[in-house]
C-alpha cells in the first residue's frame, strides 16, 4: 500500500523550501524590475527659479522689490525609479531670463527648465507656470516727520483732564526705502492707532505707520525704519487745575534765601493750568519762571514771560504771555573795580582752572546804601561760573563772572576768559 504525501508536508522538506525560496525571490525581483522599469509621469512640486539679480543690479542699478522668491511644479516623464526619486527636485533646473530687463518697472521674466545632468533621463512633460512677474526699480529713500492720527473711543480724556501735544519718546522721524518710484509719490507719513477713550492718565500707544500719496495709492513695497512699522507714541494726561502763579529767583544773597528785598507780582496771578497728574500731590501754587539776580536792577523791574516757555504745565485758557513786576526799593546802586583776583565755582572734576583776563573794568552793585559805601574790591568776592564748561574742555573759555555777597548782587552780565587744564 502506497504512503500518501500532503502538500503541507514538502514545507518540512530542506531541499523544497530552498527550492521554493529562490523562485519566489525571482518573481518578486521580477516583479519590481518590471514595475520600476515602467515609464510614469511625477510632479515635482516648489522647485525654486533661479534668478541672477546681482547682473541687473550691476548693469542697470536696478534692484528687485516686492515678490522676488518664486517656485513652480514641474511634471516629468521617466523610469518610475527615476522620477520619483526625492532627488528630482536637485536635478531640475529653472531659470528665469533676465537678460530683456531694460528699465524700471514689471518685468516679465520667461521661464526655461532644464537639468543638471548634460543628458538627462528623463523628459520635462510641463510645468506651472512659464513666466514670473518681477518688479525692477532704483532703490530710493527719504525721512518724513511723523503724524499721529490717533483715533478715540468716546471723549479723549476725563471730564477735569486736558490731554497735551503727543509725545515721541524716540523720535517723530522715519526713513522710507523701498523702489524709487513709489518712495517720490510719498507726501507724508502718518502714524494711525485707535485709543481708548476717558484717559485720567499717560497713555503709550503702537500706532502703525501709514505712508500717503495724493492719489491715495496703497504703497506695498515700501518699509519703514521701524521694527514691524510701528512707532511708539505717548499721549501726555493732564488735571485741570485753578493755581496762584508765582516766580522764582536764582543766585540769591544769602541774607534774601527765605525772603526777598523787593516786592513781586505776577500778572494774570492765577490761571487755570494743566498739571502732569504725578506733581499734583502737595503743589499749591505754579511756578512760571526763574528771574537771575543778575538781572535785577534798583527800582522798576518788568520781564515778560512768553506762556510757550513755561514747562511743567499746560495753560487750558489761551493765555499768551504773563508779566512779571519785580519792584526794587530801599536799595541803591554803585560802580565798583574790576577785582585782581576771582574764585572759581562748580569746576570740572579733574581740571584746574586759571584767570587769564576779566573782560570789564567795572561792576554795578545793588544792595543797601551802607553795604555799598562798605564794598570795595579788597573784601567783595567774585566768582566766576564753570558749570558750563565740560569736563573734556582744554584750553581758553569765557565763562559768567558775578559778585558773591550777604545782602548786595552785581546787576548786568560779566565775563572772564579762564585757561582749562
Amino acid at each position: 500500500m502506497k504512503k500518501k504525501y500532503k502538500i503541507s508536508d514538502l514545507f518540512y522538506n530542506n531541499r523544497f523550501l530552498l527550492v521554493f525560496s529562490v523562485l519566489i525571490a525571482v518573481i518578486f525581483w521580477l516583479v519590481v524590475v518590471v514595475e520600476l522599469g515602467v515609464e510614469v509621469e511625477n510632479t515635482i512640486r516648489n522647485v525654486p527659479v533661479q534668478i541672477d539679480y546681482a547682473s541687473v543690479e550691476e548693469n542697470l542699478g536696478l534692484k528687485p522689490f516686492g515678490e522676488k522668491n518664486f517656485t513652480v511644479d514641474v511634471t516629468v516623464k521617466g523610469k518610475k525609479y527615476i522620477v520619483e526619486s526625492s532627488d528630482m527636485i536637485d536635478d531640475i533646473v529653472v531659470k528665469a531670463n533676465t537678460s530683456y530687463v531694460n528699465s524700471a518697472g514689471n518685468s516679465t521674466l520667461k521661464l526655461e527648465i532644464g537639468s543638471k545632468n548634460t543628458n538627462p533621463v528623463y523628459d520635462v512633460v510641463r510645468y506651472s507656470a512659464d513666466e514670473v512677474l518681477v518688479y525692477f526699480d532704483y532703490p530710493g529713500d527719504k525721512e518724513f516727520v511723523v503724524t499721529p492720527e490717533l483715533e478715540f473711543d468716546g471723549e479723549a480724556v476725563a471730564e477735569g483732564y486736558h490731554i497735551g501735544d503727543y509725545i515721541f519718546p524716540e523720535s517723530d522721524t522715519v526713513r522710507v526705502t523701498g523702489p524709487e518710484t513709489e518712495v517720490n509719490k510719498i507726501t507724508g507719513i502718518v502714524a494711525r492707532s485707535k485709543v481708548k477713550g476717558g484717559l485720567k492718565q499717560n497713555e503709550t500707544v503702537d500706532a502703525e505707520l501709514v505712508a500717503i500719496t495724493e492719489a491715495n495709492e496703497v504703497l506695498r513695497n515700501i518699509t519703514f525704519s521701524r521694527n514691524n512699522g510701528t512707532i511708539r507714541i505717548t499721549l501726555p494726561v493732564y488735571k485741570i487745575v485753578d493755581l496762584p502763579l508765582v516766580c522764582g529767583f536764582s543766585n540769591k544773597p544769602s541774607d534774601y534765601v527765605d525772603n526777598y528785598p523787593f516786592t513781586v507780582s505776577v500778572s494774570p496771578s492765577s490761571a487755570e493750568i494743566g498739571i502732569p497728574v504725578q506733581k499734583l500731590e502737595g503743589l499749591t501754587e505754579f511756578e512760571i519762571a526763574t528771574i537771575d539776580y543778575s538781572e535785577i536792577k534798583e527800582g522798576l523791574n518788568i520781564f515778560t514771560i512768553p506762556a510757550s516757555e513755561v514747562t511743567g504745565c499746560v495753560f487750558v485758557n489761551e493765555i499768551e504771555e504773563f508779566k512779571v513786576t519785580v519792584n526794587v526799593h530801599g536799595m541803591a546802586s554803585a560802580k565798583i573795580g574790576a577785582p585782581e583776583n576771582i574764585s572759581f565755582v562748580n569746576e570740572p572734576s579733574g581740571a584746574s582752572a586759571e584767570l587769564v583776563k576779566l573782560d570789564f573794568t567795572e561792576m554795578t552793585v545793588i544792595g543797601p546804601i551802607e553795604s555799598l559805601e562798605a564794598m570795595n574790591t579788597d573784601i567783595v568776592t567774585v566768582t566766576a561760573d564753570l558749570s558750563g564748561v565740560s569736563p573734556e574742555t582744554r584750553g581758553n573759555v569765557t565763562v559768567p563772572v558775578m559778585i558773591k555777597d550777604d545782602d548786595c548782587w552785581s546787576y548786568g552780565e560779566y565775563t572772564a576768559t579762564v585757561s582749562i587744564s
